[in-house]
């Protein structure tokens, strides 16, 4: 009860914060809106299929949008490292707040974020023609969350770790690039030539993006849909593993 009590004070500050800014969940959006309306009408007629219908083109698409919205949870630090600098997190440290708490409540917030991010994307999509399975979004919208859950405790735990926004960004721009082009979000990683398609197989985001658009065709025995939440699930747990560690190492 005590962590609960941690998550939902700690949770309630971020949220706040978050609402006096919340030019951040428009940022967060433009890019796979953008992608939807100029870039995805460029694929019906393309290697996918001659003149393929425009609803399979956004079932295949909006999958890899959802997963760009969640993967873009690696760059939360950013404000966080902010607040290191200032000495707030320093603060938190020395109440009785649990370390897990902390770690959650941030996080949380910005699932909350993606979620709302996620459902007002869907909505657009719907006007663009979707229509998938009810049962294969909210799946589909777990493994997003679960995405989201992962990229930014990574992204705590490496602010915690060099407290710098240079080094940060270094990173993060470092690993964001290459996992997102080798994770099919685009297109799908069956159109690339075989020496991308073998360095796929190493991508864990690989699956998640195969993942989504099975739960989307409503092919939920699919063996990629059952690797896609094993993976991440593991990841989750190590990443939030991470952050937890990396905050427990600033009070020793």
């Amino acid at each position: 009860m005590r962590t609960i009590k941690d998550i939902y004070l700690m949770f309630m500050r971020h949220l706040k914060k978050s609402l006096r800014q919340p030019i951040w969940l428009i940022i967060g959006l433009s890019q796979p809106i953008l992608y939807l309306v100029l870039y995805m009408p460029l694929l019906k007629n393309t290697g996918m299929g001659a003149a393929s219908p425009t609803g399979e083109v956004v079932k295949m698409f909006v999958p890899g949008m959802l997963v760009i919205m969640g993967m873009g949870a690696l760059f939360a630090g950013f404000s966080f490292v902010d607040e290191i600098r200032q000495g707030i997190i320093a603060r938190w440290l020395v109440t009785p707040t649990g370390r897990v708490g902390m770690i959650l409540s941030l996080v949380f917030n910005q699932i909350l974020t993606l979620f709302t991010q996620s459902c007002i994307l869907l909505v657009i999509a719907l006007f663009l023609g979707l229509s998938v399975p009810f049962i294969g979004v909210v799946m589909t919208m777990i493994l997003i969350l679960l995405i989201g859950i992962t990229m930014s405790s990574f992204s705590y735990a490496i602010s915690l770790s060099v407290k710098d926004e240079g080094i940060l960004a270094s990173i993060t721009n470092t690993v964001y690039l290459p996992i997102m082009l080798l994770s099919g979000i685009m297109l799908p990683i069956s159109l690339a030539p075989n020496w991308i398609k073998n360095m796929a197989l190493f991508n864990p985001f690989y699956y998640v993006v195969e993942a989504s658009r099975s739960l989307f065709a409503g092919d939920y025995s699919n063996m990629i849909v059952i690797k896609g939440f094993a993976i991440m699930f593991a990841f989750t747990l190590l990443a939030l593993w991470l952050a937890v560690k990396a905050l427990n190492k600033m009070t020793a």
